[in-house]
């Protein structure tokens, strides 16, 4: 049948390809943002806390908001609660505004980096794999120790090696000891991605701002649970801190939008001055789905309704030797899944050639603040070959040809015997 009908099988195939490429595109976007990949593995125990809102409490009108809150709120609010397992703090390096984070090269050349500024509970939040060396910890954190971490990539422009544990760096004109080598990380997990990672406590600005009358800052808060079931506690927890410190405080009110958030809920939401719920960042996307999975369904209802005309005569034939509708519905559907099934392997390939080839800009389709500007995002094999894409390709092949199927083939089924033997006559 393909062969007799060679315009119409490719057709099929490749307009179920392109919808698919679509949905696949969407699936392995979503798959990237909040399942866990390396070195994120912790996602289902974290909890995020990124944009605080201050407002004086003697006038309600001289108010500020900022991406993220203080090294205070972590280092001391934060620190003690009964079902937290680690509190990272991270600043993402100096601003846009500024020439950005540098490491000078013996030639006296300077290399501008991508940095971050952690703490030491970071490392156990985020899960590295250290290819030599180890992470500073929170007691060298606090003492302000001048180490740094670096990544693989950066390691062999520096040195030629990954093997530079103990060498020194001219990080933003000091001068850091290599403590640890760690496998490259990609832009497209920006909360942890870097080039060299220091402790938070050398950054000038981030210590400056620590101070108890004001817990909105640049330091975005990942809060570890011990379990994924302790999350809801750990929320309750943070929230009756959060509480408290309002009260105590006597010159700020500071509002959190209905953080802390869910590591999946925090990357898909719309806009940091809000509080937003879970319908109302899923239903945008639900709507898209279902698009995606209508408007080629109709397309290909169309074409296998006009087939089924053509064919009437052999399902007549055949329901005269005993075959039942039951029966042949259920060829009709073998057939179309088919077709369904290899426009979704050149679906599947599409979708990888659209990521692979827009990767540095399709990760920040759905997010108000692009991370990564001007920057490369590598996929990693792991983001792209998994489980969870091929099955989802796979659902969806069998939904679309449900979808699109059933109705054509029931609706010709309807007539009786001898009216569909004699179409052909």
């Amino acid at each position: 049948m393909m062969k007799q009908h060679k315009l119409f099988t490719s057709i099929y195939v490749v307009g179920t390809g392109l919808s698919i490429a679509l949905i696949m595109t969407l699936f392995i976007i979503f798959y990237v943002k909040f399942t866990p990949i390396y070195p994120e593995y912790n996602r289902d125990r974290i909890l995020v806390i990124k944009s605080v809102k201050r407002v004086a409490k003697k006038n309600s009108f001289n108010w500020s908001l900022n991406h993220g809150t203080t090294y205070y709120m972590v280092n001391e609010l934060l620190k003690d609660l009964p079902h937290l397992e680690a509190c990272a703090a991270v600043f993402s390096g100096t601003s846009w505004a500024d020439d950005g984070d540098m490491i000078t090269l013996p030639d006296q050349r300077n290399l501008l980096v991508k940095a971050k500024y952690v703490n030491g509970d970071f490392w156990r939040v985020f899960t590295f794999q250290f290819l030599e060396g180890v992470p500073f910890t929170v007691e060298e954190t606090e003492a302000k120790e001048q180490l740094a971490v670096i990544s693989q990539s950066l390691s062999q422009k520096l040195f030629a090696t990954t093997s530079s544990v103990g060498e020194k760096v001219l990080f933003n004109g000091q001068a850091f000891r290599v403590c640890g080598v760690v496998k490259d990380v990609s832009n497209a997990t920006p909360e942890s991605a870097a080039e060299i990672w220091v402790p938070i406590t050398n950054n000038v600005g981030v210590m400056e701002s620590y101070t108890r009358d004001d817990v909105s800052g640049e330091v975005h808060a990942f809060l570890l649970a011990p379990t994924s079931a302790d999350k809801k506690k750990l929320r309750e927890e943070v929230l009756d801190v959060i509480n408290k410190y309002n009260q105590q405080n006597q010159v700020y009110e500071h509002e959190f939008f209905g953080q802390p958030d869910e590591y999946w809920f925090c990357t898909f939401r719309t806009g940091m001055d809000k509080t937003v719920t879970v319908w109302g960042v899923l239903k945008q996307y639900i709507y898209m789905l279902l698009a995606f999975l209508i408007i080629p369904a109709l397309n290909l209802s169309g074409m296998i309704s006009s087939r089924m005309e053509d064919r009437l005569s052999e399902l007549g034939v055949r329901k005269a030797y005993g075959a039942n509708n039951g029966q042949l519905i259920i060829q009709v559907l073998w057939e179309n899944l088919l077709l369904t099934g290899l426009g979704g392997v050149l679906g599947l390939l599409f979708s990888y050639l659209i990521v692979f080839t827009a990767s540095n800009w399709i990760l920040t389709l759905f997010d108000d603040f692009i991370w990564t500007p001007g920057e490369r995002v590598d996929l990693t094999f792991e983001m792209l070959f998994n489980p969870m894409i091929f099955i989802a390709s796979l659902l969806f092949c069998v939904l679309l040809n449900l979808v699109s199927s059933l109705i054509p083939t029931v609706w010709a089924l309807r007539n009786p015997i001898i009216q569909s033997i004699h179409t052909k006559r």
